[in-house]
């Protein structure tokens, strides 16, 4: 797996953020004969999915799975830029949940309106470029070829709630949860929430805020990295990685707080995720 996005709410190239990224969320997890699957849609996505196509010399070849923990712009910004979406041959599934009218491929259309998008939007419209299709998540346990998804509703204060992710691929497990926020603050009262993360190899979580921002932002729908790591300490995670980094947190001041992070661990190993960081499992 890859980070290509670790950045919440907007994209940030400027220096002091340069060493652990700037582009918003997109993870790929990949394996020699599994399927490809993106963890969001962020501006990463533009970058990893270009990548895939310049191994492939530009031909579509490409079958790629994006799921989406919800349509905020961050999320889903890459998507129009990203060169595999305009090439024949290549096939995205785009998993998620929308509750507005129409579902995801008409809230997915209204972001990419020729009045706000400079880039075309035929492929969502027409069967020109890549082949895209739509899963609107109903069950919340669904398969990709052998792979295993569970997805289930995370709540975000007062707004609607985003899809978490469990991903499970031969005995090894990746939980993603990003943009939720707490009840009381509290992880330990979303069921949701533990039954994802349980038991799993990497934790993928939101820890956008401080603990002490939290008071001045209720209904943002982020967490603290406390909250991450506590979450990771109840479900019995190996590693979890803080992800979605508040966009005027620089460098340095992620390097504290991973050094904050680690003393409130209790068995995981904790780190920051940054640009570019592959791992294996």
């Amino acid at each position: 797996m890859t980070f290509w996005g670790v950045r919440g709410s907007i994209p940030t190239p400027d220096e002091p953020q340069a060493r652990y990224g700037g582009n918003t969320p997109c993870v790929l997890l990949s394996s020699a004969d599994g399927p490809l699957i993106s963890l969001d849609g962020g501006m990463g996505f533009r970058w990893m999915t270009a990548e895939l196509m310049a191994g492939k010399a530009g031909r579509g070849q490409e079958n790629l799975h994006l799921m989406l923990a919800h349509c905020h712009w961050d999320h889903i910004q890459g998507i129009p830029f990203s060169p595999m979406m305009y090439v024949a041959g290549n096939r995205v599934t785009i998993h998620g949940r929308q509750s507005f009218e129409g579902g995801l491929r008409e809230t997915l259309l209204h972001q990419v309106n020729p009045s706000y998008c400079p880039v075309p939007n035929f492929f969502l419209l027409q069967d020109v470029g890549a082949t895209v299709e739509f899963h609107e998540i109903k069950d919340p346990v669904f398969q990709i070829d052998r792979v295993r998804v569970t997805s289930l509703e995370l709540p975000r204060g007062n707004r609607l709630a985003c899809s978490g992710y469990r991903i499970e691929d031969r005995g090894k497990t990746v939980a993603y949860l990003t943009d939720v926020e707490y009840p009381q603050g509290d992880p330990g009262t979303t069921p949701a929430a533990l039954e994802l993360a349980r038991g799993a190899d990497l934790l993928i979580h939101d820890a956008q805020f401080l603990p002490e921002e939290v008071q001045e932002r209720m209904n943002w729908g982020h967490s603290t990295y406390r909250q991450a790591v506590e979450l990771a300490n109840l479900a019995g995670c190996r590693r979890v990685a803080l992800f979605h980094h508040d966009p005027g947190r620089t460098d340095e001041e992620l390097d504290a707080l991973e050094l904050q992070a680690r003393a409130v661990a209790r068995g995981p190993e904790v780190f920051v995720a940054r640009e570019g960081l592959s791992l294996e499992l």
